[in-house]
């Protein structure tokens, strides 16, 4: 997920002195980047089948604003659109694009990856990734890209985009433990992770990156201890 902090001179980002495997190093409050236990993302395998959470979306509300950080295109939302998931409900708060994907299912990458970030009222975090393979153009990605502003723009009363339009037919996932995908990194994050993905097109993905760095994405992270249950 996106931050944008400045620590002394160092700014973390995905090349060079600053890439992912250097985040632990660059400050204190990024220690769990490098020595933490249920870092995101992950190559998701070795996963059971069983029995887990409902995941009920109620996306009655539309976005309020698009930013694009220089990193990320965002889109934000007001507290209207929610997650249930097995009776504890969430609020989605922002949703923001990575190119190629952060998570991989069973060794394969994917194009790209999109995180709907949701809060529940006591601050713990429910994000919920839908992942997308090349092929036909997404419309919703579309209006996306047709609105999104450059880098360091935002619109913030820009046109509703209603994020139902990411979700697939089919709501089966992948749910594990783990982190923020960006510094600093925090642990735990409860992530479910859809495991049908939508289709882009390789139009949409080069101009996706061309708004923000390129690429976006954190290296799969070593699974340790945990389990992955996929629940269908």
């Amino acid at each position: 997920m996106a931050g944008d902090a400045r620590y002394g001179t160092e700014k973390w980002g995905y090349s060079g002195p600053t890439a992912p495997e250097y985040w632990g190093g660059l400050s204190t409050d990024y220690a769990l980047c490098a020595e933490g236990l249920q870092q995101s993302p992950v190559d998701i395998t070795g996963y059971r089948t069983g029995a887990g959470q409902s995941l009920e979306f109620s996306y009655r509300g539309d976005s309020t604003a698009v930013r694009n950080d220089g990193t990320f295109v965002h889109l934000d939302f007001q507290p209207v659109c929610t997650l249930n998931a097995g009776g504890r409900l969430y609020h989605l708060a922002t949703a923001h694009f990575h190119s190629p994907s952060e998570h991989w299912i069973d060794g394969r990458s994917f194009a790209a990856e999109l995180h709907l970030v949701h809060q529940h009222s006591g601050g713990d975090l429910a994000v919920v990734g839908v992942l997308f393979e090349l092929g036909e153009p997404d419309p919703l990605m579309e209006d996306v890209l047709g609105i999104a502003p450059a880098p360091g723009g935002a619109i913030p009363e820009g046109p509703a985009l209603d994020p139902t339009g990411f979700l697939p037919g089919e709501w089966d996932y992948f749910r594990y433990d783990g982190s923020k995908t960006t510094p600093p990194c925090d642990e735990p994050v409860d992530w479910y992770v859809l495991r049908q993905p939508r289709t882009i097109s390789l139009d949409q993905v080069n101009r996706l990156r061309a708004l923000g760095r390129s690429p976006n994405n954190r290296p799969v992270q070593a699974l340790e201890n945990r389990g992955i249950t996929w629940v269908q």
